[in-house]
């Protein structure tokens, strides 16, 4: 049976059989004769594909020219192949072929594994019997081998993950879903079988960790790909009925699939022990302090061994700490970097850890320039590609090993420096218990060490000061902040003695409070003297108010007769000046006169503005809308009109146009602040003033920059004092700042100053936003 009788074709009719032997892609027309299907004919990328000749084909059997090889079990493509031809004739349907390993003999007879991705399609007469079958083909070897090869290093991935001594986790997307996870994680998480927590959100595992930094993290690292490694990083877990917190050193690695990020490995050792350990060493140093760093600044050596002493891997870290380069890497041993060696001893460790678990141990590691350091390691064996390995995770423990023989000969220090001092030293706990009082705290109470430290430090508070103490230290250990209280306290004798007590927090390197250290003075005979200061101070102000009123009175009653003065001092000179007795020497000692009453004048209607504004109750005053532009407008015209300044460049950016504030207030804030930023410019370059007003939390804030004289540091702090003016070039009395300062008080906000020598001054007055 042949495809076309070419006899019989017309002279213009196309050549179909040309056509499908050049047509792109692998096919083959097979006669539907069972068994043999007898191969008719076969397209040029068959042939290609498969590597034979068309006459070696054509008039075949489909099974003699691609026979089964006898070597391969797995290799099922005839039987598959054949199946699927009786498919595509019982139902006259295409039969789409699962993907097959079907080998081809190459030219020299040998068995090529290969796989493919094939269809079988019945070809129809007239009467719907099946004449032709149409096998189409892919050869998909490249992508099946390279599958297998990936899922082949997964495997060996997850199998090194699962055996390794540290906690993996590898997570899914912000949700942090756990896809897989090892035993000691599983651990970690206070869990007993690995089907509790895989494909579920860790916060549905862990929901304990929700407002804690280790599940922010985690989302953090997916969010912005940038990786995470902390130690001692604290976390909360539960265990059972109780919230018990933990310390773990971890690692968030982003997992980049195809250059976005689907996931994160986690990597986490629980060192709670290690950490609780070194607290309690550290809770009794007042000196930690000057120890506060972190003990586990070196990171994590991850080191891989052959049985053999050599390396299969070295992390980045493991060289940076020996010293040695990657390209040094591979003639690197074991002996090079362990000074304590032995062929022996490690051959026993390597075969013990491939049978059982090798508690953590403390060993010795060498640098290329010969330096010898402590270090901890915890080791595991492995069997990757058949072959035993050594998996070692090593931390360098120098620091820690310094620390704890200085922490043990500082605390003898602190505790003779502390019985010296002639005031009562003590040390709290975080949960508010004695831990430490010297012998001056010892007499004052006429009790012993054992005593104190067992009845706490309450028993010895007045009935009527223990909430308020309480309270007060509670607060400071809640915010992490220095204290202090005014109590009573009993003394030996039974008599309640006012003390002043001072505490502040000493932390660990990972930034916990491990303790209050505090001091307390008797204070009865200060309290004393304070009530009768105040009987005294109760007298001052009463004399300060009839000093106002007396100021405010005398301003008031020196007015008129000044007045009176410039008068006639304006008289006398106009008298003088038409009778041709005015000489220049009487017209300079006049104008001093009168440039002298001008002075007067000013700080009379300083003194009565001051006067009026102490006396004045901000509640009284009147809040109206005020336009910001349009004061400024007001005061910029005054200044102007007043010829006193020089000319400036003013730039204004009114953020808030608008705000409720007594405008008379408002008014003289600004016109103070811009008056004095004009006065004060600089001889050395062009003025220039930045004014804003912008709105920041619950304030407007009114913002007054300028590059004129400036001030130094020093007289920053006497800036807001009356009278106290520092430039004698230019006129005033030096109460508009004070005056600005009180208005802003009064009214409940607060003006800020930087200033640099040379540069310029920058005002900022924050004024509440009304309700």
């Amino acid at each position: 049976m042949s495809l076309e009788d070419s006899s019989a074709r017309p002279e213009n009719a196309l050549d179909y059989k040309t056509i499908f032997k050049a047509m792109p892609g692998s096919f083959l027309v097979a006669q539907p004769n069972p068994p043999h299907f007898t191969i008719l004919e076969v397209s040029d990328d068959f042939l290609h594909t498969a590597g034979k000749e068309r006459h070696h084909v054509i008039g075949r059997s489909v099974f003699e020219v691609f026979p089964e090889n006898p070597q391969e079990n797995a290799a099922t493509g005839p039987s598959t192949l054949k199946e699927s031809f009786h498919k595509a004739l019982a139902s006259k349907k295409p039969d789409h072929m699962p993907i097959v390993r079907y080998d081809v003999p190459n030219i020299d007879g040998q068995f090529e594994e290969r796989y493919w991705a094939a269809c079988n399609k019945p070809v129809l007469n007239e009467e719907g019997e099946v004449r032709y079958l149409i096998h189409s083909t892919s050869d998909i070897t490249d992508q099946v081998l390279t599958s297998h090869k990936i899922e082949e290093t997964e495997s060996r991935f997850r199998h090194m993950v699962e055996q390794a001594p540290v906690a993996f986790a590898l997570t899914r997307g912000a949700d942090v879903v756990i896809e897989s996870v090892n035993a000691p994680m599983v651990r970690l998480m206070g869990k007993e079988k690995t089907e509790e927590v895989l494909g579920k959100k860790m916060i549905d595992v862990l929901p304990e960790v929700e407002n804690q930094p280790i599940l922010a993290i985690a989302k953090n690292v997916v969010q912005t790909g940038d990786a995470f490694r902390g130690n001692e990083v604290p976390v909360d877990l539960q265990e059972g009925d109780i919230l018990k917190k933990h310390y773990v050193n971890v690692s968030y690695t982003p997992l980049i699939e195809a250059g976005k990020i689907t996931g994160v490995i986690h990597v986490a050792q629980d060192v709670t022990e290690q950490v609780l350990a070194r607290q309690k060493v550290e809770a009794s140093q007042e000196e930690l302090r000057r120890f506060k760093f972190m003990a586990d600044q070196a990171q994590d050596s991850f080191v891989l061994m052959r049985e053999d002493g050599s390396f299969a891997y070295l992390n980045k870290n493991a060289l940076e700490i020996w010293g040695y380069s990657e390209k040094e890497a591979p003639g690197l041993r074991v002996p090079a970097v362990d000074p304590v060696y032995q062929e022996d001893m490690f051959k026993q460790l390597f075969a013990k850890a491939q049978k059982e678990t090798i508690p953590q141990f403390e060993t010795l590691h060498r640098r290329k320039d010969g330096h010898i350091f402590p270090v901890e390691a915890r080791v595991v064996g492995l069997l990757l590609d058949g072959e035993p390995h050594l998996l070692a995770i090593t931390r360098d423990i120098t620091v820690r090993k310094e620390m704890e023989a200085a922490l043990k000969e500082s605390e003898e220090r602190f505790r003779i420096m502390a019985d010296a001092a002639p005031n009562m030293v003590w040390a709290i706990s975080p949960e508010a218990e004695l831990t430490y009082v010297n012998t001056s705290f010892l007499s004052f109470l006429g009790i012993g060490y054992e005593t104190a430290l067992r009845d706490n430090w309450i028993p010895y508070v007045h009935p009527d000061d223990v909430n308020i103490a309480i309270k007060t230290l509670g607060g400071a250990i809640q915010n992490q902040g220095i204290f202090t209280i005014e109590h009573r306290m009993r003394r030996q004798d039974g008599v309640y003695r006012w003390l002043l007590s001072q505490g502040a927090p000493s932390y660990l390197p990972n930034g916990d409070i491990y303790s209050y250290i505090g001091s307390s003075i008797d204070i009865t005979d200060l309290k004393q003297a304070e009530e009768a200061l105040a009987q005294k101070n109760t007298q001052l102000v009463r004399t300060n108010t009839d000093l106002d009123n007396f100021v405010y009175t005398a301003s008031h009653d020196l007015r008129s007769p000044i007045t009176t003065i410039e008068a006639l001092i304006g008289f006398l000179k106009d008298e003088l000046t038409d009778t041709d007795c005015l000489n220049s020497e009487t017209e300079s000692i006049l104008n001093r006169v009168i440039t002298s009453m001008s002075r007067l004048q000013r700080t009379i209607q300083d003194l009565t503005n001051i006067s009026r504004l102490q006396n004045t109750n901000p509640e009284n005053l009147l809040e109206e809308s005020i336009n910001v532009q349009e004061v400024y407008e007001d005061i910029k015209a005054d200044l102007v009109a007043s010829n006193s300044t020089q000319p400036c460049h003013i730039h204004t950016n009114f953020q808030v146009p608008q705000l409720r504030f007594s405008k008379k207030n408002f008014r003289s804030i600004l016109y103070n602040l811009l008056s004095n930023a004009l006065k004060y410019q600089s001889p050395d370059r062009e003025c220039s003033i930045q004014i804003q007003t912008r709105l920041e939390e619950q304030h407007v804030v009114l913002e007054m920059k300028d590059n004129g004289l400036g001030l130094p540091a020093h007289q920053q702090e006497q800036l807001f004092t009356m009278f106290r003016r520092f430039h004698d070039h230019v006129e005033g009395t030096g109460v508009g700042l004070f005056m600005v300062k009180r208005i802003v008080e009064n009214n409940k906000g607060r003006i800020e100053v930087d200033s640099k020598e040379g540069q310029g001054t920058e005002f900022r007055v924050y004024l509440p936003v009304a309700d």
